[in-house]
């Protein structure tokens, strides 16, 4: 009978031991989030000197890393992938962490930043910053050997020699268009990125597809891992021309995660929310700006009168739409009124309720491109009742990154909603100049830029900044329509720890509740 009653016991208890293994497993396996992800692109096609729009940011900044990154909670700058960092005379050194490896083992060293960063300066073509102004812009860098007196490195440390001691340096360094490369995963001759798999960042490309069904595991190497971020991420690629189709994946358990950069609306988050009761909302402040901007055509065809009328329509045509939903507020500059490039309100709107004429309107049809904001009917229809001279189609990205062959395939205006930003972002600054919201030349956002940067006084760089935003306000070439905040949804037992000032994706910053 005794034998009968130990085994039994010792029956259940590795009954409850397979259980609890079993139960373990599935547990690990369940640390995967399945993200709709608004691009059907393989990996080889992201990358971090050619960022043009949100997704393409959102996906690098998870599978690479910067010297140093901004605090969620303020944006003050924090250590990265250098764990210190210390200014000697005039070269500012950083001291890179010890710790720090790829997926596979392979040691990130200065020798890895340094060619990183001369790898920006050879490409030109990053929209978040200008690093040469800073290091080197007296010497023409056309390879990775060219000589830059800027950029050293000696051990585990890097020196950059910065023109003025810029305070810009840092918090520019944190853009993900300064992402430390593995010099390993570069092709030499090329520089392209050739291995997804070593990367910097605290996921790395696993599988890969032409169809953009990427799935990403965390590196358990990076200073960013923890146990209860998720271990797995599978991107799900929607149809760009289906709006609705992340939504419906969501409501049917087919993806776990609708980022920021998804293309459903702040209001369609709300609602979306409020159905799925097992489901977290992010919200971050108003620093989403919606507004109309004149192009290269738009102020070469349209007179400033002609403008200003064409503004206030559209912007009274869609704000009846626009606020009445949840989110969204009126705004009549592209900076938030709290915002560090704000101007006086009372001159905002003074400026916002001009009236102009159409009169010797030379143009047959006034086109319109919606950029990345959704469904573009619920524009497109409104506007052109109440404008039949308007024309609406929809853009993949603003006019100043397209080629076109003559000025008259470019439209006259865009509709866009970019991340404002909430406080002095230089890689933020830069991208706007890049993408036309100020009116400027390419040359004229040079210059301007390369002085902006070294101005040493926060107030006189802040002066400069706000006669900028007003002269694109006050020559109607920067016309705000609303704002609103950047929002993602994510199913529970997840949870956001998420900045409320900035918008972006740091899926590490996902918990498991």
């Amino acid at each position: 009978m005794r034998k009968v009653i130990l085994l039994i016991f010792l029956t259940t208890v590795v009954t409850g031991m397979l259980y609890y293994q079993k139960y373990q497993w599935s547990n690990y396996m369940s640390d995967e989030l399945k993200v709709a992800f608004p691009y059907a692109k393989p990996a080889r096609f992201y990358e971090p000197t050619q960022i043009h729009l949100s997704p393409e940011y959102s996906f690098l900044e998870n599978i690479f890393s910067t010297l140093v990154e901004l605090s969620p909670e303020d944006a003050s700058v924090q250590k990265g992938i250098a764990e210190s960092w210390e200014w000697v005379n005039d070269e500012l050194v950083f001291t890179i962490r010890k710790d720090i490896k790829t997926a596979a083992g392979v040691h990130l060293t200065a020798e890895d930043a340094e060619f990183s960063l001369k790898r920006v300066l050879v490409k030109t073509q990053n929209t978040h910053g200008n690093l040469k102004d800073l290091v080197c812009s007296a010497a023409i860098i056309k390879s990775i050997d060219d000589t830059c007196e800027g950029i050293r490195s000696v051990g585990n440390k890097l020196f950059l020699k910065i023109s003025g001691k810029s305070a810009f340096i840092l918090p520019m360094l944190s853009g993900i268009d300064f992402a430390i490369i593995p010099k390993l995963s570069v092709d030499i001759k090329t520089l392209d990125i050739i291995d997804y798999r070593n990367t910097s960042g605290p996921y790395y490309v696993e599988k890969d597809s032409e169809d953009g069904k990427i799935e990403l595991i965390a590196n358990q190497n990076h200073y960013h891992y923890s146990k209860e971020m998720p271990q797995k991420i599978i991107l799900v690629p929607t149809d760009p021309n289906n709006k609705s189709e992340a939504i419906g994946l969501f409501k049917k358990g087919l993806v776990d995660l609708l980022t920021t950069v998804d293309a459903a609306r702040t209001e369609e988050m709300f609602y979306l929310n409020k159905e799925i009761s097992n489901s977290n909302l992010h919200v971050t402040a108003n620093i989403r700006s919606y507004q109309l901007v004149f192009t290269e055509r738009g102020i070469q065809e349209l007179n400033l009168e002609q403008r200003i009328a064409l503004g206030r329509q559209i912007k009274s045509t869609v704000n009846k739409v626009f606020l009445e939903l949840p989110g969204y507020e009126l705004s009549n500059q592209f900076y938030p009124p709290y915002g560090s490039g704000a101007i006086d309100p009372g001159r905002a709107e003074s400026y916002a309720t001009r009236t102009g004429t159409l009169k010797n309107l030379t143009a047959k049809k006034i086109l319109i491109s919606i950029i990345r904001l959704g469904n573009i009917d619920i524009y497109k229809n409104a506007i052109e009742k109440d404008l039949p001279i308007a024309q609406v189609t929809e853009g993949k990205k603003s006019p100043t990154f397209e080629k076109y062959n003559n000025i008259d395939d470019m439209p006259h205006a865009i509709i866009a909603g970019p991340d404002s930003g909430f406080n002095e972002d230089i890689s933020l600054i830069s991208y706007s100049l890049a993408a036309g919201e100020f009116g400027l030349s390419t040359k004229e956002r040079e210059l301007w830029l390369s002085e902006y940067v070294m101005i040493p006084n926060k107030e006189s760089r802040l002066k400069k900044l706000k006669e900028l935003h007003e002269k694109a306000l006050a020559s109607a070439i920067l016309i705000p329509m609303f704002s609103g905040p950047y929002t993602a949804l994510v199913r529970a037992p997840w949870t956001f720890h998420f900045s409320k000032i900035m918008a972006n994706d740091p899926i590490w910053r996902i918990k498991k509740n």
